[in-house]
């Protein structure tokens, strides 16, 4: 077995490149993170070396001495990094060396730490699932760095705008959340599947427009039987293929019992389907079947709400639906705001509630918040063919149902 676990010479090089060129020490920081340095005096010297940037001081033997201190071990050895031999310009070649060796030290304790839990008590899956994510952790932050990223106000207008990264353009783009509340029984899981369908089949859920690209949906329906979604998907899927692509091949739909997706398990799960499938959209919910408990207070809720973000950070849009309150406003009309904490208002990018109007098959689609951004929801909304819900009034270009 190889007992090398770092490179001394290319450590002791890059730090006397950048004790004498700050361009140096800017484009070290482009490949380095904390902790890349095996010895823990070049890592504290290379702190001081930033804390030093970040005042605007100069960045010499002189004033690092002054912050390290002449009698530590990190002072004791500055003398050496002042005569070794370090080309600014080779610095990217430097940190390379410096940064493989610190990932193979982060596998190799990683190994070491999924050893120790292959026999620990618990369930089998969620033991996996945490390996895994170490793992997964060191993967993904092979180019996460310490470089400082704060720009002045001048430096971020002279930036150009970045397009929205649109799954639907003008209402849906990724890592969006929408949260929709309303009466029971009124069609909040036909709506949100319906999104689901029509990005899947690369049309607009509601004007039925082609759309430039198709996407993967996953459906995780925590309150329905497989037999329950399958007879509501039918009319929406045959309606979305002969208007746009046939959307079930990059459908995935996934019907559980109740789960807690604060426990590692369940939320395991989910990652899973993650993995596997990479959808662009995720509808799951309703709320109150993804947790065992009512969401009184923000300590109950801040850890269902976090779990739920690790899916949206995986660069899918979130659509999940919630129960509204039983509340009754002014003139007997009832709260159409999530039931539960009020941290739940804050969460999503979009909340809305749907409201029966009296007539039947008709509904109203109302903010319960300000949209963050604004996008082009409808008002009100009808049952139209394929099981679906189309604009009835004519706003942003909604408005008569499409063969």
């Amino acid at each position: 077995m190889n007992e090398q676990r770092s490179d001394r010479g290319a450590e002791q090089a890059l730090l006397a490149a950048c004790l004498v060129s700050k361009t140096a020490r800017v484009e070290a920081r482009r490949h380095l993170m904390r902790g890349d340095f095996d010895d823990l005096r070049h890592e504290h010297i290379w702190d001081a070396m930033t804390t030093l940037d970040r005042a605007s001081k100069s960045v010499d033997a002189v004033t690092i001495m002054a912050v390290v201190g002449a009698a530590s071990p990190e002072g004791m050895i500055l003398p050496e990094l002042v005569t070794a031999v370090g080309v600014p310009d080779n610095v990217p070649e430097y940190a390379a060396i410096v940064r493989g060796w610190a990932i193979r030290r982060r596998l190799e304790s990683a190994g070491r730490h999924a050893l120790t839990l292959a026999y620990t008590e618990g369930h089998p899956g969620t033991i996996a699932a945490r390996a895994a994510s170490e793992f997964i952790a060191i993967r993904d932050g092979q180019n996460a760095t310490d470089d400082i990223t704060a720009v002045t106000v001048t430096e971020l207008l002279a930036e150009q705008d970045d397009e929205p990264d649109w799954l639907i353009p003008g209402l849906l783009e990724r890592r969006d959340r929408f949260m929709l509340t309303g009466e029971e029984g009124l069609g909040k899981s036909h709506l949100l599947r319906q999104f689901a369908v029509c990005l899947a089949a690369g049309i607009h859920p509601f004007n039925g427009s082609r759309l430039a690209n198709t996407g993967r949906t996953l459906i995780v329906d925590c309150e329905n039987t497989r037999g329950q979604v399958r007879r509501k998907l039918r009319p929406a899927v045959e309606w979305a293929a002969r208007v746009g692509q046939d959307p079930a091949d990059r459908m995935v739909v996934d019907c559980t019992n109740r789960m807690d997706i604060t426990r590692d398990k369940d939320l395991a799960r989910i990652h899973q389907l993650l993995d596997a499938y990479q959808p662009d959209l995720v509808v799951i919910g309703p709320l109150y079947r993804l947790v065992p408990r009512a969401l009184q207070t923000d300590d109950d809720t801040a850890p269902v709400l976090a779990a739920l973000d690790t899916i949206r950070d995986r660069g899918a849009a979130l659509l999940m639906e919630a129960h509204a309150g039983h509340a009754l406003g002014k003139g007997g009309v009832r709260d159409l705001r999530p039931r539960g904490s009020s941290s739940l208002l804050g969460w999503p990018e979009f909340g809305y509630g749907m409201k029966h109007i009296g007539t039947e098959g008709y509904a109203d689609l109302i903010p319960w918040r300000g949209d963050r951004e604004e996008r082009e929801w409808p008002q009100r909304l009808r049952k139209g063919e394929g099981f679906r819900w189309v604009p009835h009034v004519n706003v942003y270009g909604y408005g008569e149902d499409i063969a």
